[in-house]
């Protein structure tokens, strides 16, 4: 057994020696018994992916994590708890000093149950699948159910609508609005999938639909003025900070679903890479690809060709580290207990790949 080297995780210093990293595991923390030590597993690895040191933090508050980065806070990275964790606190780890840091939120009533703090803008924002008034999820006949968002630095909290029951995809916050995409109901009364901007100050919603009926939107990306949406049939919708206008774009990939993998991993202000998955209709598989958004005057989006990507493969990319300027991306094929860790440049061109095991278990890299 690894010895144990904290119960805290924000009293560890993540300061891997010269040419070492570390890999942290925390996914086994949620699958443990409730009468077992919580285990995040710390592996030491060099170069060339031998094994230098295993060790284990034994905190019952930390557990697998969702990572985002935003271009306001490029030192940052905000860990949401996932897998049914529903916690009253978030986690950050700042990219300068290696430390985590628990975020506790302290001004709800009743428990949090706090979903995802993904989100892009000024300040910071997240999604609790409980209302803030009563602390349990509220069901409307008829309609949905409502979920809180809330803003943690002017600890403003608003109710969905109950019919535009928010997705996984990230919060975009402007000066006026916040903005998320709503998942769509069966049936021939539901409501279909929507872009819904709720107003700062009122609280009441603006529901935005294109001309045609996609599965799903994804919210993508804000620079504070404009927000930038994408749906399943490869529409790409850009409103501006007045929610009065929509500006609709043709077809960039067909079948892509922007929803379905981590978020867009932003290398700058304009510029954001994410895997997606592609629906092919003759062999019915889903592919995952890596796409390269632009924002901007240039708003579109294309597939990267990669000589190190295998389409059969399963990838998950960790986080950009604006401080290296390098990415962290996780690969497993047919053998799920190993795989490959890839370090990529800003433009996706590789530096390293490192033989791991568990691949897919890691969530975070420190270099």
């Amino acid at each position: 057994m690894a010895p144990v080297i904290s119960t805290d995780i924000t009293d560890v210093t993540f300061q891997p020696p010269d040419g070492h990293l570390y890999l942290l595991y925390p996914y086994l923390n949620i699958w443990a018994d409730e009468n077992e030590p919580k285990d995040t597993y710390l592996v030491e690895i060099d170069q060339d992916g031998n094994i230098v040191k295993e060790e284990s933090i034994q905190d019952s508050n930390f557990g697998a994590i969702s990572l985002d980065v935003k271009t306001t806070r490029p030192d940052t990275i905000f860990g949401s708890l996932n897998s049914g964790q529903y916690a009253n606190h978030y986690y950050t780890f700042n990219l300068d000093k290696k430390r985590f840091n628990k975020e506790d939120i302290t001004y709800f009533e009743h428990d949090v149950m706090l979903d995802s703090i993904s989100h892009q803008g000024e300040q910071t924002w997240f999604k609790s699948i409980a209302s803030y008034q009563t602390g349990t999820q509220t069901y409307v006949e008829g309609l949905g159910m409502s979920m809180t968002i809330s803003n943690v630095e002017e600890r403003q909290n608003y109710l969905t609508p109950p019919q535009n029951l928010p997705t996984t995809s990230p919060l975009l916050e402007t000066e006026n609005h916040i903005a998320y995409v709503s998942a769509g109901e069966e049936g021939p009364d539901g409501e279909e999938a929507a872009m819904v901007f709720l107003d700062r100050v009122t609280g009441e919603a603006t529901v935005y639909r294109g001309e045609e009926e996609p599965y799903e939107y994804t919210a993508l990306h804000t620079d504070g003025n404009n927000t930038y949406f994408a749906d399943s049939l490869g529409m790409l919708h850009q409103i501006d900070a007045s929610g009065k206008k929509t500006s609709t774009y043709h077809q960039a990939i067909d079948n892509a679903y922007y929803n379905s993998h981590e978020g867009i991993r932003m290398i700058d202000a304009n510029t954001g890479y994410q895997i997606v998955s592609k629906y092919d209709p003759k062999t019915s598989v889903d592919e995952l690809m890596m796409v390269k958004w632009s924002f901007g005057k240039e708003f579109s989006v294309e597939k990267i060709d990669l000589p190190y990507w295998d389409e059969n493969n399963l990838y998950r990319y960790l986080y950009y580290n604006p401080i290296l300027k390098r990415s962290y991306l996780t690969e497993v094929g047919e053998d799920d207990e190993s795989g490959r860790l890839l370090i990529v440049d800003e433009n996706l061109k590789l530096i390293n790949a490192i033989r791991i095991d568990y691949p897919m278990g890691v969530d975070l890299v420190i270099e």
